[in-house]
């Protein structure tokens, strides 16, 4: 009997342990919990922000800068996704529609351009940032040298670089005819320059299949509404530069036989980057983005710059300075985290990153461009004075969030200017069909 009650004893003793033990760890659980929410000293639950873009890893260092941010910010982690590898945005902007529409999870989205903005805001992808700003008490338009401006009365885009309408020249090329790099020119200069750089082995220009730039090169060197609709939504198909613009290009591409044809760069599926750096061609128009993100490549020429050529002797440098920016995804949630990871990225961290003009105006461009031709494969191809009088002569241009249907726009002139560049139509055709095909569309969106 003794043993029996010794045993029943010992049973309730041990109970008893075990009720006091998981009494003291719910009060640490509950502890714990508390901590995590602000009423203790523990960290915060960790994040993941997801960030897609276009710049791969080889270019863009992203691992190093990445882990610099999360090293300053306990608690947050950055997933850096290049949605492709080629860096062609309009690869990129494919995929990453694709995305968006499966439902994937995102936080920080990268941009190229105000027009591909607006698509991807009228599709209610992207979420307004107004409120972020005013709590932080910045004005975007003091604090970068551009800003993609407001749409319907929203910001939606903190700038990240800032990048230049430009052309890129093989200054070796330009040596071997005795041309000069040019400090200010015109378009007649540039059709003059790709007849006499052209040979048997190379073209002297060479005009992408992106006709919003390449197809309309006169547009960006006015003052404004570069755009193929204004900013109240009516047609700009009337503009003269916009004639003159293909007219250019169809010369030197059929008439002078000093540009890439059309049905090579489409049939070949031929890139601005292996064109140029491959020495295949001498000039290309182009972003200031390239005096750095030369991709896979490595230069074994001089490379040198020239400002957007001017549309007559008489005419402003005027060019269009935009640049890359950031936003946040409709879907976020993590909002504030985001916004505080795109500013840092878009001021101290591009800075860091090493291979891009900062739009922040705080920057130093004569320091900036130093350090960024140090981060390159080869720093010595890069003739620096070329670059400087290239970005500090030009005049940027006035500009505006172009309407929704902007995009339909370029669509419909797109189709004609292949037909005219592969030789199915002429020019006053082509301009009639542009100008009618427009009109419809402005009239269906009234």
């Amino acid at each position: 009997m003794k043993q029996k009650t010794a045993l029943l004893g010992f049973i309730l003793f041990l109970s008893s342990s075990l009720i006091i033990a998981c009494s003291n760890d719910n009060s640490e659980t509950t502890n714990n919990e508390n901590e995590s929410n602000g009423s203790g000293n523990a960290s915060e639950e960790e994040i993941t922000l997801s960030f897609v873009h276009w710049i791969n890893e080889e270019t863009g260092n992203w691992e190093e800068l990445i882990e610099m941010y999360e090293e300053e910010n306990e608690g947050v982690k950055i997933e850096s996704t290049p949605l492709v590898e080629n860096m062609s945005t309009e690869d990129y902007y494919q995929q990453l529609d694709l995305l968006a529409s499966s439902g994937e999870s995102l936080d920080i989205i990268m941009f190229s351009t105000l027009p591909e903005l607006v698509t991807r805001v009228n599709a209610g992808l992207v979420s307004p940032i107004d409120d972020l700003l005013d709590n932080e008490g910045i004005d975007i338009n003091s604090d970068y040298n551009h800003t993609y401006s407001e749409i319907d009365g929203n910001y939606y885009a903190i700038p990240m670089k800032s990048v230049s309408n430009l052309v890129v020249l093989n200054k070796d090329h330009l040596d071997e005819v005795g041309l000069e790099v040019p400090t200010e020119w015109t378009w007649d200069d540039y059709r003059e320059y790709a007849n006499q750089l052209t040979t048997d082995n190379r073209y002297g220009s060479f005009l992408s299949n992106f006709h919003s730039l390449h197809s309309t090169l006169k547009m960006f060197g006015k003052s404004d509404n570069p755009y193929l609709l204004k900013e109240d939504g009516s047609s700009n198909a009337d503009d003269p530069f916009l004639r003159e613009s293909l007219e250019l290009r169809y010369q030197m591409e059929i008439e002078d036989n000093s540009s890439v044809p059309y049905s090579e760069t489409i049939s070949q599926q031929l890139d601005f980057r292996q064109q140029f750096f491959s020495e295949s061609v001498s000039m290309v128009p182009i972003g200031s983005f390239l005096i750095t993100e030369w991709g896979q490549f490595t230069p074994e020429f001089e490379i040198a710059w020239a400002p957007w050529p001017k549309n007559s002797e008489e005419s402003v440098n005027y060019t269009e300075i935009g640049g890359d920016a950031l936003t946040i995804a409709q879907t976020s949630e993590y909002k504030e985290e985001a916004y505080d990871f795109m500013r840092w990225l878009s001021t101290e961290g591009i800075q860091e990153q090493g291979i891009s003009i900062p739009a922040w105006t705080e920057s130093d461009l004569d320091t900036v461009l130093e350090n960024l031709l140090e981060n390159t494969s080869n720093p010595d191809a890069v003739n620096i004075d070329s670059v400087i009088n290239a970005l500090t002569i030009i005049e940027p241009q006035e500009r505006f969030a172009p309407p929704a249907h902007n995009r339909e726009a370029d669509s419909e002139f797109e189709s004609q200017v292949e037909l005219l560049l592969l030789g199915e139509q002429d020019l006053d055709t082509t301009m009639e069909e542009i100008k009618e095909r427009i009109e419809a569309i402005v009239e269906a969106n009234q």
